[in-house]
């Protein structure tokens, strides 16, 4: 299923603003923020909690209530919600809201994002059209069928990309700037033209020149690296939802703080062979540095890690139970044992906004603590 904006949105912000509570109630609160009631009847209010889990994750479209509340839209109130004293939080949205608003920064982030609310709702609640042109675009597709699919599939798409047409050897913006307003400046090509342009899957963003090329000259080779491409944002794309969906907990960031303050013991035995270890990594340079990293850090990590659990600063055990679901989504999708201890990474270094190496360091302790990867049968 295609992305739909309210949902590439509320998923922007979860990462910051959801926390651990459930996504029907954060995207209800994302409503009820730019929302001003003009009477009793509220549909905020009166919209079901499946409903908005549907909305966050992009089953349904939000047409109905966008058409109910699209005239009583209060922008200002949504500034005031979104503002935060966090420099790390706005670097990430002023980042994730680049391709919408080029010039968004610290002084204006905050109207920048509510204004994109706004617009995805005032769109939603307009009336359909058509476009009933039938010449053909610059990417070979009838200019119906392009208008067709860029409606239904072209925001996410350009944000499966990152904004970047993903072509080898081609890294233009799917972006620009013209007289003060964003434009999306981007075709959508049929992969494999045997194949269905009503599934996103078929169907890639490219810049209107690649997108041309594309459907002009290609080869059967094309077809197959073009279908790698896509199978490759897809996954990228997938990967992220694991990470975004999975918040953890402000003492974890207070562990990952502690690391570099660890004073390695003067007694290493760099020698030692950590048996879960040995067991579990086949990726030989990925077992060098893990091996490493749990002789030289465990035991201070491990202490750290029940300290704060002591504190009430860490609720230990669900944290445990959020790495391990973590390692058996990858793993699940195939992935080596190297990408796998990547991704771990790189969803604490999102979560935490620390150090990429301490949490590695930290990735490497549950590897040993047995939260992370199985032991290979013999």
């Amino acid at each position: 299923m295609a992305d739909t904006e309210f949902k590439i949105f509320a998923k922007l912000l979860a990462t910051k603003y959801r926390r651990n509570r459930k996504v029907e109630v954060f995207a209800q609160e994302l409503f009820e923020k730019i929302y001003l009631p003009e009477s009793e009847d509220d549909p905020v209010d009166e919209t079901l909690p499946r409903t908005y889990k549907a909305y966050y994750y992009g089953q349904n479209d939000i047409t109905e209530l966008a058409s109910k509340i699209s005239k009583s839209l209060d922008p200002a109130n949504f500034v005031g919600y979104i503002q935060t004293d966090s420099d790390d939080t706005i670097e990430y949205l002023c980042d994730s809201f680049r391709p919408w608003f080029p010039d968004i920064d610290e002084s204006n982030y905050c109207s920048c994002i509510a204004t994109r609310f706004k617009d995805i709702i005032d769109r939603a609640a307009a009336p359909k059209t058509k476009d009933t042109s039938l010449a053909a675009t610059s990417g070979g597709v009838p200019a119906v069928q392009m208008a067709t699919l860029k409606e239904k599939y072209g925001i996410g798409l350009v944000a499966e990309t990152g904004s970047v047409c993903p072509n080898d050897g081609c890294q233009k913006s799917l972006f620009g700037y013209r007289d003060g307003h964003t434009e999306l400046i981007y075709n959508v090509a049929v992969i494999n033209p045997d194949g269905s342009s009503a599934n996103a899957s078929n169907l890639i963003a490219l810049c209107p020149e690649c997108a041309a090329k594309y459907a002009a000259l290609k080869t059967p080779d094309d077809i197959a690296r073009m279908t790698k491409i896509k199978e490759a944002l897809v996954n990228e794309h997938d990967d992220q939802e694991i990470r975004a969906d999975q918040h953890v907990q402000e003492g974890v960031r207070r562990v990952i703080e502690k690391i570099p303050f660890i004073k390695p013991p003067t007694d290493i035995d760099l020698n030692y062979d950590p048996v879960p270890v040995r067991q579990k990594i086949s990726d030989f340079a990925l077992y060098l540095r893990i091996k490493t990293d749990v002789n030289v850090y465990f035991n201070d990590a491990h202490e750290v890690f029940q300290e704060m659990g002591r504190e009430g600063k860490l609720r230990f055990n669900p944290f445990c139970q959020q790495v391990r679901y973590m390692y058996v989504s990858f793993r699940d999708k195939g992935y080596s044992q190297d990408k796998i201890f990547y991704e771990m990474t790189k969803w604490l270094y999102d979560a935490t906004n620390e150090k990429w190496r301490d949490c590695e360091i930290v990735i490497a302790y549950f590897t040993q603590k047995c939260e992370a990867f199985d032991v290979i049968a013999e």
